[in-house]
């Protein structure tokens, strides 16, 4: 197994259950102290543990005649995140791959080139970073690596960040990153005068009417009024895309609107990343894009749900087949036979849509999509997708059940906008999470969010709960030795969450209606 040494501690607990014996280390790994390895070895000594230099040497002491793999022989088992159950080992063949990124390329092939700058700062363990990176080096762009802790200027000190120093011209991204990059504009924006404010989103409002209508000139005021949002970036962006999750329209609108145009990418770890992929030249508002030429895609009804092809507006699981899709899952004939069906195709999870374009729009995951007291389904991730975009908060959980009429929300407060929120509030700043002022001050801020974004009255949330710690993708206090309450690309770890804060969520639900 090949690990960074910071993270041998956390393997160490699953790594005595596995049958590996060898553990390869890379002892380059900017966020060593330069311990861990020899800690490591003495406390596990029936591991043989080796440096990446030292395996290079071996290697290069001992020479082979190169074996060229065959399209069907395994590439990698990735793991899925692990947000909706157990990971699974994904068996990714080196054809699937390869018919994976050309089928990514027949989307985007007529707006790049070998020209782009693309900065890479996601874990390439998750399959939209790895596809990613390939599509890169298949179009024979430029890849820059950062980091999501040392993406901004506000994140580190005495130099630029990555993004103003890369200069990237396409970045992509998780909505949690597009997420803080709106929040930290309209902070900015708030801080300013009423001349500015005002200029801004004239500006902001007169681009959007010419965008809507497709007009020219609607870039007229981009150098004037929104160049200092651009510099955050470098200055270079030609466009955005937004993967691994939903994010709110307004989000994706207003970074469309002040950065670059974001388009949206839909896949999976089973299906290399394929599913729908948006171009700069299909641009579609409202839905994801084009299907790649790798793969087919339809639409099963699920009339347990209310989901029919035989509607108005044909709605369904969407399945999907060809030679990126997942053959079987690593030593998991039970999880293999639930996910494939005896011809080859692959059920998502996931309830979708075509739009008139053909392009495909994802509502919701099937697992996510939780009948309520009245007998009304909501979905979780489209409400987490509206409300995510208010500025008192960073991240948020809706929870609902059977028992209540209407969700509430686990959130994790925005503690900067707060702090300047609470002023004159008589609230203490190291107590807040706990004030029952700030708690009816962040509950009317998601009411309001939702209401102004069109949700009915059974999708608001009736209450909260406020948790005081960082949910970061390895929790300070781990329910289990590895997990945390987001994955590596930040989606919810939603069983861990529930399970974390189930106390406060079992309180919040006695008030709630």
């Amino acid at each position: 197994m090949y690990v960074d040494p910071h993270l041998l501690q956390t393997a160490a607990r699953p790594l005595k259950k596995s049958d590996v014996k060898t553990i390869v280390v890379n002892e380059r790994c900017i966020f060593a102290t330069g311990d861990e390895i020899e800690k490591f070895k003495q406390a596990h000594r029936e591991f043989k543990v080796l440096t990446f230099e030292e395996l290079r040497k071996m290697g290069e002491d001992s020479p082979l005649d190169p074996v060229p793999a065959k399209g069907p022989d395994l590439c990698c088992i990735m793991y899925t995140s692990g947000s909706t159950g157990p990971p699974k080992g994904v068996c990714i063949t080196h054809e699937a791959l390869v018919a994976g990124v050309t089928g990514l390329y027949t989307c985007v092939e007529e707006c790049v080139s070998d020209k782009e700058d693309v900065l890479a700062y996601l874990p390439l363990a998750h399959v939209f970073e790895m596809a990613l990176e390939n599509l890169v080096l298949f179009i024979g762009g430029t890849l820059g690596y950062g980091s999501p802790r040392t993406l901004a200027d506000s994140s580190v000190k005495n130099c630029a960040g990555d993004m103003r120093e890369f200069k990237p011209t396409v970045m992509v991204g998780v909505p949690q990153i597009w997420e803080t990059i709106k929040k930290g504009v309209i902070a900015k924006l708030d801080a300013s005068s009423p001349v500015v404010k005002a200029l801004f989103w004239c500006s902001f409002n007169y681009k959007t009417f010419m965008s809507k209508n497709n007009l020219p000139g609607a870039g007229i005021f981009d150098g004037i009024v929104f160049s200092k949002v651009r510099e955050l970036t470098g200055g270079r962006l030609r466009f955005t895309m937004n993967g691994a999750s939903g994010i709110s329209e307004d989000t994706r609108h207003f970074l469309s609107m002040v950065l670059a145009p974001m388009f949206a990418g839909y896949g999976l770890t089973e299906t290399c990343a394929n599913g729908a992929l948006g171009c700069p030249l299909e641009y579609s508002p409202n839905s994801i894009g084009p299907v790649p030429a790798a793969v087919d895609v339809k639409l099963v009804s699920i009339p347990d749900i209310g989901y029919s092809t035989d509607a108005e507006v044909p709605q369904g699981e969407i399945w999907l087949k060809g030679v990126p899709i997942i053959k079987e899952y690593y030593d998991d004939p039970e999880e293999t036979e639930k996910a494939l069906t005896h011809d080859g195709w692959f059920k998502s999870g996931d309830i979708g849509e075509f739009d008139e374009n053909g392009h495909l729009r994802v509502i919701d995951r099937v697992k996510n999509l939780v009948k309520t007291q009245g007998g009304e389904y909501i979905a979780l991730e489209k409400l987490e997708s509206v409300y995510r975009g208010t500025q008192t908060i960073t991240n948020i959980m809706i929870y609902a059940d059977s028992e209540h009429s209407r969700p509430i929300a686990v959130i994790m407060p925005n503690q900067t906008v707060l702090v300047e929120k609470i002023k004159g509030l008589g609230v203490d700043e190291h107590s807040m999470h706990y004030a029952p002022k700030v708690h009816s001050l962040i509950l009317k801020d998601l009411q309001t969010a939702g209401k102004r974004s069109g949700l009915a009255g059974m999708e608001i949330v009736s209450d909260i709960v406020i948790t005081d710690e960082e949910w970061t993708p390895l929790s300070v206090q781990p329910l289990t030795y590895f997990q945390g309450l987001v994955t590596a690309t930040h989606k919810l770890n939603r069983k861990v969450i529930r399970e974390k804060f189930k106390k406060e969520i079992d309180e919040c639900l006695k008030n709630s209606p």
